[in-house]
């Protein structure tokens, strides 16, 4: 099997696909996140073939803990994820990024990853797992 190579992408149409970066840096916008830095040379790849590209950091939503859908439902006052979960669900493209300490992900990362697994049983319109 052969590498693709620049050439042989720049035939293809990628402006459908919407890609969704989730910065899982614990500093709040807009301070200086390392991951960040890496996540510019990704959207940068895609943006130049047409996909469409957001950042979000979860650290500056107010994100409950759990593994429901929505967490106000289960006796938090506040849950922010439902809106991320909007962007998770319309992106083609899901790309979770996080700073790696002593070989570990963030803790921001762990509560992403637990709010994602809320959705794994959601269902599509044709019976597949969303």
């Amino acid at each position: 099997m052969s590498t693709p190579t620049a050439a042989s992408t720049e035939s293809h149409d990628f402006s459908s696909l919407r890609a969704l970066f989730l910065n899982c840096t614990l500093k709040p916008s807009p301070q200086l996140s390392h991951t960040e830095g890496l996540i510019r040379i990704a959207r940068s790849v895609m943006e130049k073939h047409g996909v469409e590209v957001e950042v979000s950091r979860p650290v500056d939503f107010d994100v409950a803990y759990g593994v429901y859908p929505d967490m106000t439902e289960h006796g938090w006052e506040h849950d922010e994820w439902p809106s991320l979960q909007s962007k998770v669900m319309a992106a083609h493209i899901l790309v979770v990024c996080t700073p790696i300490w002593l070989g570990d992900k963030s803790s921001v990362c762990s509560k992403v990853i637990e709010r994602l697994y809320s959705y794994s049983g959601e269902l599509n319109e044709h019976g597949q797992y969303a």
